[in-house]
């Protein structure tokens, strides 16, 4: 029978904006076997080093040995689906007296084989399980100096995803079972004995996660929407029937449009906080949370179509006296075409400063903003260990609207600016991606999303565009 393990946690990543939102990210699992997965974003490939200790025979006694293990991880999975680990593989560092103790009495050059048994850790919170995964060593000739490196390869059997969250994977310590490659016609000696070995405490143990998303339930617009709205609104608490999990870091990358001025506002790129990821246990609807703040950004246009303009604009919460921080939330629906999708409503305030008119210093004041707050409604596909393509309806956009209190010294320039600016038809573009924390000194072995968003591909940008609903 089978081992299943039925873990609870998730760690999902969110979406946030203004012209501007936020991703997700999390998951969950189980043991056993089932189907192969659907098709989902592009695997993550995973490494974890660690230190053990092996009891090896007299004189040796206990030695530290290092066990690198690789594998190629899905990036996320739905429920009543399968996790395939794909290229598993440990390298195990032996000292070169530990090898040369392997070998036969009196020789020093030679080749060793055997077989290594790891444990993978599968858990989530407080449930866990081990899958055994059987390893072979090749025959492996050891070098003229230095330490030896063993290579053992094999395959993880498939697990069973039985719930919805994050489950993660975790290394142990093998257990040996190494001995030297008989040379030609000699008799086959005995099994090498079984040598198992421990984690040295304090260390990262964690080769990945695997996100695993609610089962899609194709359903019209009007059930859809008809179930948004008997439950809570997307930025109320958790209720009894929802699990709430915080969210790890997400970043957000923002632009907008201004049709009458032709110009683009791009944002320095900024981060949610305080982001809760709440899943409905009964529904399995889920909806996020979370806060952000966006730095001033500078822009230039040409005002009317002819005067050169630069400016400051900022992105403000509606109660912008009181507070910098700005809320966010939205609800997440998984459509008939298989793709996960984010809506939102975000009500912002924009204010303009530091202008200069043909290079000349125009005074608005500390308070030139919009007379009335920005409606942005924002929706697009994201893909949950990778980037989301967020926007404005590609139609409708947004109305940016009048400007007032802009202007010094007696001067009343927010009619000047309001029909340089506002008006309808303005849009507002998000990427968001996961940020993966990489501590390896060389920037080389960090993986793909530790350094920023990959290039937005043809795909991505097509999808960003298609309308959810």
């Amino acid at each position: 029978m089978p081992r299943r393990v039925r873990p609870r946690t998730l760690t999902v990543s969110a979406l946030s904006a203004v012209g501007l939102l936020s991703a997700v990210n999390g998951a969950l699992t189980g043991v056993g076997s089932a189907a192969p997965a659907p098709a989902v974003p592009p695997d993550t490939n995973a490494t974890a080093s660690v230190s053990v200790t092996c009891p090896f025979a007299d004189p040796l006694g206990a030695q530290k040995v290092t066990a690198e293990t690789s594998a190629t991880l899905p990036a996320q999975a739905k429920t009543g689906t399968s996790a395939t680990i794909r290229e598993f593989a440990t390298k195990l560092t032996l000292p070169r007296n530990v090898a040369l103790s392997l070998l036969p009495a009196g020789t020093t050059t030679g080749s060793l084989q055997g077989s290594l048994d790891v444990d993978l850790a599968v858990h989530q919170d407080d449930r866990a399980d081990k899958v055994p995964v059987p390893l072979t060593v090749p025959a492996t000739p050891l070098p003229e100096t230095g330490d030896v490196t063993l290579t053992a390869t094999g395959a993880v059997p498939e697990i069973a995803l039985n719930t919805v969250g994050a489950v993660t994977f975790d290394v142990t310590a093998p257990t040996l079972s190494l001995a030297a490659v008989p040379a030609p016609g000699t008799a086959t000696t005995e099994p090498a004995p079984k040598i198992a070995c421990t984690l040295d405490p304090g260390q990262e143990t964690a080769l990945g996660k695997v996100l695993v998303l609610p089962p899609v339930t194709p359903g019209t617009k009007a059930k859809e929407q008809s179930a948004l709205a008997d439950g809570p609104a997307p930025g109320d608490p958790p209720t009894e029937d929802e699990f709430g999990v915080p969210l790890s870091l997400v970043t957000i990358l923002a632009k907008s449009t201004v049709k009458k001025l032709g110009a683009t506002v791009t944002s320095d790129p900024a981060f949610l906080f305080n982001g809760l990821f709440i899943l409905n246990l009964v529904t399995n609807d889920s909806r996020v949370t979370g806060s952000t703040t966006f730095n001033p950004a500078t822009t230039t246009f040409l005002g009317f179509g002819f005067v050169p303009v630069t400016a400051t604009v900022e992105f403000l919460p509606v109660d912008y006296r009181d507070s910098k921080v700005i809320e966010i939330a939205g609800n997440i629906t998984t459509h008939s075409d298989d793709q996960t999708y984010l809506h939102t409503t975000l009500q912002v305030m924009a204010r303009l400063s530091n202008a200069k008119v043909n290079g000349v210093p125009l005074d608005l004041g500390p308070d030139c903003v919009t007379a009335d707050k920005v409606t942005l409604t924002l929706d697009g596909p994201y893909e949950a260990f990778g980037v989301g393509h967020i926007q404005t309806d590609p139609a409708v956009g947004f109305h940016l609207p009048a400007f007032t209190g802009c202007g010094a010294g007696g001067q009343d320039l927010g009619p000047l600016l309001t029909g340089m600016s506002s008006g309808d038809g303005n849009q507002a573009y998000v990427d968001t991606y996961n940020l993966i924390v990489c501590t390896d000194p060389d920037s080389a072995q960090c993986p793909p999303g530790s350094d920023g968003p990959p290039p937005e591909t043809p795909a991505a940008a097509k999808k960003a565009v298609k309308k959810p609903r």
